[in-house]
């Protein structure tokens, strides 16, 4: 963690990603090309993704390892973008791009800032898991800042409610999995060994608590200048009325 390496992806996809937004919003490009884009690379990232995570049935054949199922936030995430190219429900999608949008940008973040796949260039699985990654925050991104998806404080509280349910889906299914030592959402241990403040040098609940405190916090401080910005611009509205 934090190694040269690690701030070699770190470095390189911070100056891509800013790139990507800048042209982006040079040449006014259309938001249905950029979702296109992001769907069809998110489904390429997927598919390697699932030709790396499979494993020998019992009975024949190969299956899905059981801890690559899709229950991780990013995971959720990658399905997110897939579903939204097929919503025709205009109130649904931007609820659905609402709640992309703190998932991706702290989310997707925090994965790359914790590679848990590790930062061996050499390695195929850390290619796929960068880059799906680095595609999520770019995306995530471009919602909030581009497409300006709905980030107001309604927005903030039922994005808080959705991601309520996502833990408890994935508490079930780390329960339903346990044989397998799954660990989506991080909620059974966490990411990695030695991190400062999630850890369990305090028992379980300790760090399931802070855990969901960080997680709410990160969510707020992400809605925060939206709000912020929303709440100008009504005084200003008022002031010229």
């Amino acid at each position: 963690m934090f190694s040269l390496g690690h701030f070699v992806w770190l470095g390189v996809f911070a100056v891509l990603i800013a790139l990507l937004l800048i042209f982006i919003k040079r040449f006014a490009i259309p938001g249905t090309c950029v979702q296109k884009t992001v769907f069809y690379l998110i489904v390429v990232f997927k598919l390697f993704h699932l030709s790396l995570s499979m494993k020998p049935s019992p009975d024949g054949g190969l299956v899905i390892d059981q801890t690559q199922l899709s229950f991780h936030l990013c995971s959720l995430m990658v399905y997110a973008v897939i579903i939204s190219n097929f919503i025709k429900n205009e109130r649904i999608l931007a609820k659905l791009k609402s709640f992309m949008v703190p998932c991706m940008m702290i989310g997707a973040a925090m994965a790359l800032l914790i590679p848990t796949e590790g930062v061996d260039p050499a390695v195929p699985r850390v290619w796929q898991y960068m880059l799906i990654h680095a595609t999520l925050v770019f995306y995530g991104l471009y919602l909030a800042l581009i497409e300006r998806a709905d980030l107001s404080l309604r927005a903030f509280v039922n994005n808080l409610k959705l991601l309520a349910c996502a833990v408890i889906a994935a508490f079930l299914m780390n329960s339903v999995l346990m044989e397998y030592e799954t660990n989506f959402l991080f909620l059974r241990k966490p990411p990695m060994e030695g991190l400062p403040i999630l850890n369990m040098n305090h028992g379980w609940y300790v760090y399931f608590l802070t855990l969901a405190a960080i997680a709410c916090l990160l969510l707020f401080l992400v809605h925060l200048p939206f709000v912020l910005r929303d709440a100008k611009a009504r005084r200003e509205t008022r002031k010229t009325a």
